[in-house]
């Protein structure tokens, strides 16, 4: 089965919860066979309810199945059936995962990372309309894939920070801690700086892109780089030059073995 692109724990109206199916994978188990387990739980109403809700996926032929969201109550419950030094590995990959979603919720409540949240949404919207007005000029001087530049340098930014195991998810910025938030908002207004720079100096468009990556990443090297929280996926950061290349098993390692599922 090829790896999910998926985070081990995700938000879920406003509580950390994994799936039966990403549990299943990283556990080497057929999916029917956790779902069984779950059904099978012999625990109060009140508990199953609370900490296994139903759900449902599309698979890649287009059908609704279904899953379960599971709190870290119901991972737990869960995974105590789960043996072996692999299995280990991975419990404490799921509780690690955990604290960090749970921990990211509790920021979110403050009224400094509220603060430096709202000042970053101001630079984003800036950056995003230098972007808007860098497309434009590209396709000017005749690019044909100009629209690219809004993901190309949002993710460039993120790779130039943070050290990232899993595909950057939808309210991404919400994981971030408050150090982590202004090096970005510091960052995006880097890139912002140098497109509308070298767009007064009526330079190439590539040459402009450049120039943000190069600024970027120059800033980038002076705070280092950071974690945000691990997930499944490596996604391997930015090019530096003069650098040893970076290999994701440097960052996400992930338990070894091709073994067979287990039923």
């Amino acid at each position: 089965m090829k790896p999910s692109a998926l985070p081990l724990v995700s938000l879920n109206r406003n509580r950390a919860v994994t799936t039966s199916l990403i549990v299943a994978e990283k556990f080497r188990k057929r999916h029917k066979t956790v779902l069984r387990k779950i059904e099978n739980i012999d625990g109060p109403k009140s508990f199953t309810e609370r900490n296994f809700a139903l759900s449902e996926y599309t698979d890649p032929s287009g059908r609704k199945l279904p899953m379960y969201l599971l709190t870290r109550d119901g991972f737990t419950l869960l995974a105590m059936s789960f043996t072996g030094r692999e299995a280990t590995q991975w419990k404490i990959k799921y509780l690690n995962a955990f604290n960090t979603m749970e921990a990211a919720l509790r920021r979110r409540q403050s009224d400094d990372w509220q603060k430096i949240r709202g000042q970053g949404k101001a630079v984003r919207f800036e950056l995003t309309d230098a972007i808007q007005e860098f497309i434009q000029y590209s396709q000017e001087q005749g690019s044909t894939h100009a629209g690219m530049y809004f993901v190309a340098i949002s993710k460039m930014t993120r790779q130039a920070l943070f050290i990232i195991c899993y595909r950057a998810p939808k309210g991404f910025r919400d994981l971030l801690d408050n150090m982590q938030l202004i090096y970005l908002q510091t960052a995006e207004f880097v890139a912002r700086n140098a497109i509308r720079e070298g767009m007064q100096r009526q330079m190439l468009y590539r040459d402009i892109y450049q120039l943000a990556r190069e600024r970027v990443t120059a800033f980038a090297e002076t705070v280092g780089r950071t974690s945000v929280p691990a997930g499944t996926r490596p996604v391997l950061p930015a090019k530096r030059p003069y650098r040893k290349k970076e290999t994701a098993s440097e960052h996400c390692p992930e338990p070894s073995a091709n073994r067979r599922r287990k039923s």
